[in-house]
């Protein structure tokens, strides 16, 4: 997907979200729905065709899950429970100390936020997305933090940076290898990374099966094993330092390699 259309996706999500759904629910009473839509799932698990029958059984699994997650933003008035549940926010403050941060795809502002609260750093946070700066703003205001709308792949901050944050981003951006030489080459000294795993859970291969979408989110390019996340570090002249795996996701950091512009290595098609 191109950095143009997921800024439209993106877009798109955020008026959908704002379209008043409570007048509804008196239409939907869950003590008559919930029976009912077990019973569906129990007839669409019945189909005499099995192929057709777990395809659909997916799609429908697919469907509660993303309304669970929009839930979980709800629930946490407006930042996804994952913030606070996973903590995954210590991974990336426990390894800045009072630096300048670019923290890319910064959304609703979260973590931009925390970096600067708990470090004592300065944080330019980039977005593409206007209403979710929108509510950074307005949530997550911060002395030491500035919220720009720009591209990843265009921006260039005014001054090299130390750290660049990308959090739960690599996944979404086609030209991976071309934004990840830009930091390079822009003097930043080391990345940050959080990107989720492709073999999550035992559904990704059943779906690959069914010949059914297997990302976790269908506006992700790519998602990762070790090797491949790897393979696009180095391609980049990046070193990429042991990562954890928490939460079905890829947590690393990686240093600019001096010996970059040496290096070749293949990677695997999309990057």
């Amino acid at each position: 997907m191109s950095q143009e259309r997921w800024t439209a996706r993106r877009i798109a999500a955020g008026v959908a979200r704002r379209v008043p759904l409570r007048p509804f629910r008196p239409l939907f009473p869950f003590a008559v729905w919930r029976p009912l839509f077990r019973l569906w799932l129990a007839t669409l698990r019945v189909d005499p065709d099995r192929r057709r029958a777990m395809r659909r059984l997916l799609e429908a699994y697919q469907d509660a899950y993303v309304g669970v997650d929009l839930g979980a933003i709800v629930y946490d008035e407006g930042v996804h429970a994952k913030h606070r549940l996973t903590r995954y926010h210590d991974f990336f403050v426990d390894r800045i100390h009072g630096e300048r941060v670019l923290d890319i795809g910064c959304g609703k502002g979260e973590l931009a936020y925390d970096i600067a609260e708990r470090t004592g750093s300065t944080v330019l946070a980039i977005d593409s997305s206007p209403w979710m700066l929108e509510f950074a703003r307005k949530r997550f205001a911060h002395p030491r933090v500035t919220y720009v709308e720009a591209n990843a792949l265009d921006y260039k901050p005014d001054e090299p940076v130390d750290v660049a944050v990308l959090s739960n981003v690599l996944e979404h951006i086609g030209p991976r290898i071309q934004l990840l030489v830009a930091l390079r080459a822009a003097g930043t000294e080391r990345l940050l990374i959080r990107v989720p795993m492709l073999n999550r859970d035992w559904t990704v291969p059943l779906r690959q099966e069914l010949g059914l979408p297997y990302f976790s989110d269908r506006e992700h390019e790519v998602e990762y094993d070790e090797r491949l996340l790897r393979d696009e570090l180095t391609a980049a002249g990046w070193q990429m330092h042991d990562p954890s795996f928490v939460w079905g996701e890829i947590w690393v950091e990686a240093s600019a390699n001096q010996l970059g512009e040496q290096l070749r290595v293949t990677v695997q098609p999309g990057a």
